[in-house]
């Protein structure tokens, strides 16, 4: 057995920035507030370069001068004591002025948000449409009333609405004669009004009920007046019309988006678009009916027959090299329905990708996790990344357990939602996780101006190879493995890093979930750009322009800084922002560099995929809105590649790191 504290001292990591003399852990401080957890409203905050209203840009660096508007970080409330700032939000980074004084910088509110903007309002289209689609159809299909039956509707409710004015004129005029009754005379004439009504009954069950409802004077005629009204609206040429012309924007709709056609297929939501006309046929009679559905059905089977729904091109399913002895031994011993999810179980009342990744995010209770904070030292920029490490409830680390080095999502830290899943679900089996945070992020500080960016895989190999040699100094039986585990983002680093170390790879094994191999072909996932990119790119455009104002207005200038604010989707921000900051040649040197197949020709010059040493299991599901299934190319084939160490595993529903 090891103890945590025997893998913590043989980690040998400070506890401190190696770089920065003070305790960089908010806990250790006093009066410390943790950074705001991430709400949908962040995406809609705002900064705008208004030299009267925005103080000196701030960075996160150790001559921080904190300006008496905006919040200091708190992990450096201890090292700033002497320069505490008063305000309402602790914990936040400080804002930044982007630009110098010079307007030309200025980006509007509305051209900032615009892109998030628009993407919610179809988003929303979007996720609500099966819900419309519905109503509409348990409207439609209806009954509708004839006219005689129409004008007895509307008599029988007049009938109704005058004898109940009849009656609280006669009530009216008795509180006029007699303002004022006795108990016994209200008594005597609710026992009159009573046998009146059972007179007019037949039935002892009927007459109790008409005793009671009358007693406490309940209007039993509501309903069905209510529900009268409803019919008489649907037959009405305008109530109609209005439900069949909902009905048939949003049956198009659905039969013309990428992620509704691959959950349900094309032939079964054209029948629905059909079903709409049939019963608005029926409804408003087959001229009118005709004549509105022949533009909305005209554009929306143009759309079908010239639109490239761009649907995944090979089958769910698990891809291995069956020569690989290794892999396969793996496989024989992993059961089928571990890795299994379109067999019913999961979220089947989801009924799209975008629903199994939005509402996870929204709904999910995020479980508290004890870290023990380490700093990986990187010597040769005198910079230091955060290592959060949780330990098992009994602080024992048994032989046969595992080491599991995460890294999370873009613009995340280790408290991120599937992050503190994963570790809690860990550490009560008795493993132990160690999270990775990317620099810069989880409100840690750069010292020099080498900020992140995600093709940087060395911050990676430190991690590992420090975890790694603290499992060699307290295992003497070499038990304990490092495995490392991404999500997203994180899963692009991790495979980046496994096929880039090659042999000198210090994992022992690799499981990338929801990430991608050649990130090169992202920019076709035009869905993905036009309705989920934009709230992400604007979340990590935020932090990085609060966070490292000085440092970025160094290095680009007033066009460049200007268009990044401008960026709507995740591919024209790197191709603005981290492209010309860390000076790549051109966005497809960046993704180049940025995936593990981003350097692939051919099958016969596949690039440094090949080189992957370990078992490297990537995860996607084919309905993912975020990840684009294309950027593993052909799927039997990729596997087949170097010594077959890279599995691909992938699910037909799941969304993205969904499941």
């Amino acid at each position: 057995m090891i103890t945590a504290d025997a893998f913590l001292e043989a980690l040998n990591l400070p506890t401190e920035h190696p770089y920065i003399p003070y305790d960089a852990s908010a806990s250790d401080i006093p009066d410390a507030v943790a950074p705001k957890e991430w709400s949908i409203t962040n995406y809609f905050y705002s900064w705008k370069d208004s030299p009267s209203s925005s103080p000196a840009a701030q960075d996160l660096t150790s001559s921080i001068d904190c300006s008496s508007n905006f919040p200091m970080p708190s992990w450096a409330a201890k090292f700033t004591s002497n320069n505490v700032c008063n305000s309402e939000v602790d914990g936040a980074p400080p804002a930044i002025a982007a630009g110098s004084n010079n307007t030309s910088t200025e980006v509007s509110f509305l051209e900032e948000i615009s892109p998030c903007l628009v993407a919610m309002f179809h988003m929303n289209i979007i996720l609500w449409a099966p819900i419309v689609l519905l109503i509409c159809l348990r409207r439609l299909t209806k009954k509708p009333l004839h006219r005689n039956q129409r004008r007895k509707t509307h008599t029988h409710a007049d009938r109704q609405d005058g004898g109940e004015s009849e009656t609280n004129k006669q009530t009216s005029s008795s509180k006029t004669f007699f303002p004022a009754t006795t108990t016994a005379d209200q008594h005597l004439t609710v026992t009159t009004h009573t046998k009146t009504k059972q007179t007019a009954h037949k039935g002892k069950k009927a007459k109790a009920t008409q005793d009671t409802l009358s007693f406490f004077a309940f209007p039993t005629n509501v309903f069905s007046k209510a529900e009268s009204q409803d019919e008489a609206a649907m037959s009405s040429p305008t109530g109609g019309y209005f439900t069949y012309i909902v009905g048939l924007f949003f049956s198009a709709l659905v039969m013309t988006d990428p992620m509704y056609v691959f959950e349900f297929s094309q032939a079964a939501l054209v029948l629905i678009h059909l079903l709409i006309i049939t019963l608005g046929m029926k409804r408003l009679g087959a001229k009118v009916a005709l004549y509105t559905a022949l533009p909305v059905s005209a554009i929306a089977f143009y759309m079908i027959a010239h639109q490239d729904l761009n649907l995944p091109t090979f089958s769910p399913g698990l891809y291995y090299d069956e020569s690989n002895s290794l892999v396969t031994t793996a496989v024989s011993k992993w059961p089928i329905d571990k890795r299994t999810y379109d067999d019913g179980r999961g979220t089947p009342w989801m009924m799209t990708g975008d629903t199994r990744t939005g509402l996870p995010f929204m709904f999910y209770k995020i479980p508290e996790i004890d870290f023990q904070r380490r700093w990986i030292p990187l010597p040769d920029e005198k910079e230091a990344v955060i290592l959060d490490v949780a330990f098992p409830s009994n602080n024992v680390i048994e032989s046969n357990k595992r080491v599991y080095l995460v890294l999370h999502g873009i613009n995340g830290d280790s408290h991120e939602g599937y992050v503190a899943d994963f570790v809690d679900r860990q550490v009560r089996q008795g493993n132990v996780v160690a999270v990775m945070v990317t620099r810069g992020l989880g409100d840690s500080p750069i010292l020099g101006d080498n900020i992140l960016h995600f093709a940087r895989t060395k911050d990676v190999e430190a991690a590992a190879r420090a975890l790694k040699s603290a499992i060699s100094e307290v295992s003497d039986d070499g038990g304990l493995l490092l495995s490392g585990v991404g999500y997203s983002m994180g899963a692009i680093t991790l495979a980046n890093y496994v096929a880039t170390s090659g042999a000198q790879c210090d994992l022992d094994a690799a499981v990338a979930i929801s990430g991608a191999l050649d990130t090169r072909e992202q920019v076709n996932f035009l869905r993905s750009a036009s309705l989920w990119q934009p709230f992400i790119t604007k979340a990590l455009r935020d932090t990085l322009l609060s966070s490292f104002g000085n440092k970025i207005r160094s290095r680009l200038s007033q066009q460049q800084l200007q268009e990044s604010i401008k960026a709507a989707t995740l591919v024209d921000f790197d191709r603005t922002f981290f492209v010309p900051y860390h000076d790549f040649d051109s966005l497809e040197d960046y993704y180049s560099r940025l995936g593990a197949m981003g350097d692939f020709v051919s099958y016969d010059n596949p690039g440094r995929i090949a080189n992957v040493s370990i078992p490297l299991l990537c995860v996607h599901s084919l309905d993912d809105p975020v990840g684009y299934w294309g950027v593993y190319r052909d799927p039997e084939s990729v596997v087949h590649l170097g010594k077959g160490n890279t599995v691909l595993l992938f699910t037909k529903r799941g969304g993205h790191v969904g499941w």
